[in-house]
């Protein structure tokens, strides 16, 4: 273990974490003399002091060798990730609007990760900076702020590509151009495009709509739809706008923010057969449109006219499987075939390499491939039957991965689901609580649902929950790495 690399590197991330709280702080500070009521300042300067601070202390003196590997750049990642969301709580603990460490914690884990699940039932009233921050969040997270790093900061190829790999979702660490810096320049770039696409989108489409919507409301909404987050500004979610162009914007956009982002790169550089020939992408179109189709057969008769029920139906499923987690619909009250299609959906998540968590639908569609391969070699042993993904032969070390991750996440699903059973609650919140925080969705059923909240469970329930969206979001091993002994053992 590269004890100095690390130490560098999570000062670098300390360092850009204190000039992103500079913007709640701005925010602040422009609501203040506007008259509204705000945070004290010292809730976002008093983090900022401490990450600059710390961050000076572990970049003083750059290290001669900064050679890190697979499991440097795991353990900067989870510890980034970690730490990150221990500074990020302060504004809410400093401000008062979340007294509990424990539970601001969890509401800035569940930021970063773009889970959505929340502690809180009173949002509305928040003062704006904290609500900014809130949902700034979710877009920090979205891409993730070590990616960030690599865009921003120049660094060797090999340093770059073992950070990446820890941190970018999907069974491959894909490159839309040779250089990895490059390639998440390039991603970054195509993000912020789309999240300001959003607000302009919203804002102006409103406005021409006649619905009376702040830019505030616009921009954080976007925040939270580009991450695939979901944390909204009004105690009902979505559904408080009470807008059909709102909740449509949305659900076109969380669609979007769940495919592949390299597939906006080849778009842009009109290599239009490589995203149309994309298998992944065919599978999230046919999961999503079918899981459509179903569930609005299944509740129409729950709704006055049939367009209502296509609106909620398209949303409720956009929302679950891009994993953002916003809502119109309290679909508890949906009969269980609908809900059971979600529960499925949620697990299957967005496409890799995009903002969504899950599975990821090429996960889904490996181990499908694997499933039929299996079925005939055992009908026909002597049959040489290759698993293919966009007519390329898959390498055997992808199928391993997969097989793995997939062991390892109903390990880790049946485990945390076991350990929040203490407090008591019924087992269909204890599951979908599990399903929700560990493929970063947000709601769940019955008590966590969309009306819902996290609050009701204990703190030793919201640390497992904390550490489910820390280890979703990350698939898994960049945590599990850190409680290995044989990680900090330091190279000969």
């Amino acid at each position: 273990m590269n004890y100095k690399a690390v130490v560098y590197f999570l000062g670098k991330i300390f360092l850009i974490l204190a000039a992103l709280l500079c913007l709640p702080l701005s925010v602040a500070v422009y609501y203040n003399f506007n008259g509204f009521r705000e945070a004290g300042y010292n809730s976002f300067l008093i983090p900022i002091a401490l990450l600059i601070a710390i961050g000076l202390v572990f970049t003083y003196k750059k290290p001669e060798n900064l050679n890190i590997y697979t499991k440097e750049g795991f353990v900067i990642c989870g510890l980034g990730w970690i730490f990150m969301s221990v500074f990020g709580a302060l504004p809410f603990v400093i401000s008062g609007c979340i007294p509990n460490f424990i539970n601001a914690f969890f509401e800035t884990v569940s930021g970063f990760t773009t889970t959505g699940a929340s502690i809180l039932s009173e949002i509305h009233s928040l003062p704006k900076s904290i609500l900014f921050w809130r949902s700034f969040t979710h877009w920090i997270g979205g891409m993730g702020i070590l990616s960030f790093m690599i865009a921003i900061v120049p660094k060797s190829e090999g340093n770059s590509m073992y950070i990446m790999k820890a941190e970018v979702p999907g069974p491959t660490t894909g490159k839309v151009v040779s250089k990895i810096g490059s390639s998440a320049r390039i991603l970054y770039i195509i993000y912020f495009v789309m999240t300001l696409t959003e607000i302009f989108v919203l804002y102006f489409g409103t406005k021409l709509n006649g619905d009376n919507i702040r830019f505030f409301d616009c921009v954080v909404n976007a925040f939270a739809t580009a991450g695939t987050g979901g944390f909204s500004v009004l105690n009902d979610s979505i559904k408080g706008y009470n807008s059909s162009f709102t909740e449509w914007t949305l659900t076109v956009f969380m669609f979007l923010f769940g495919v592949n982002f390299n597939l906006y790169y080849f778009l842009l550089t009109k290599k239009i057969s490589s995203v149309f020939r994309d298998e992944e992408l065919r599978g999230y179109i046919i999961i999503n449109l079918t899981a459509v189709v179903l569930i609005t057969l299944n509740i129409m008769n729950m709704y006055d006219n049939t367009v209502a029920a296509v609106r909620d139906s398209f949303f409720s499923v956009n929302s679950v499987m891009s994993t953002t987690g916003f809502c119109t619909a309290d679909f508890n009250r949906w009969p269980t075939f609908s809900k059971v299609i979600l529960i499925i959906v949620m697990c299957c998540g967005s496409c890799a390499g995009s903002t969504g968590g899950g599975l990821k639908v090429v996960r889904t569609e490996l181990l499908f491939k694997q499933m039929f391969k299996d079925f005939r070699q055992t009908v026909r042993p002597n049959a040489v039957v290759k698993v293919r993904m966009n007519k390329k032969t898959v390498d055997s070390k992808i199928m391993t991965g997969v097989n793995s991750y997939l062991n390892v996440y109903v390990i880790m699903l049946v485990s945390s689901v076991f350990l929040i059973s203490l407090d008591n609650f019924d087992s269909t919140t204890c599951f979908s609580a599990v399903i929700a925080c560990f493929n970063n969705i947000g709601p769940g059923l019955e008590v966590v649902g969309p009306i819902g909240n996290y609050s009701g469970f204990s703190d030793f329930s919201k640390l497992v929950l904390i550490f489910d969206m820390l280890a979703g979001r990350l698939e898994m091993f960049p945590i599990l790495l850190l409680f290995s002994p044989n990680t900090w053992k330091k190279a000969r």
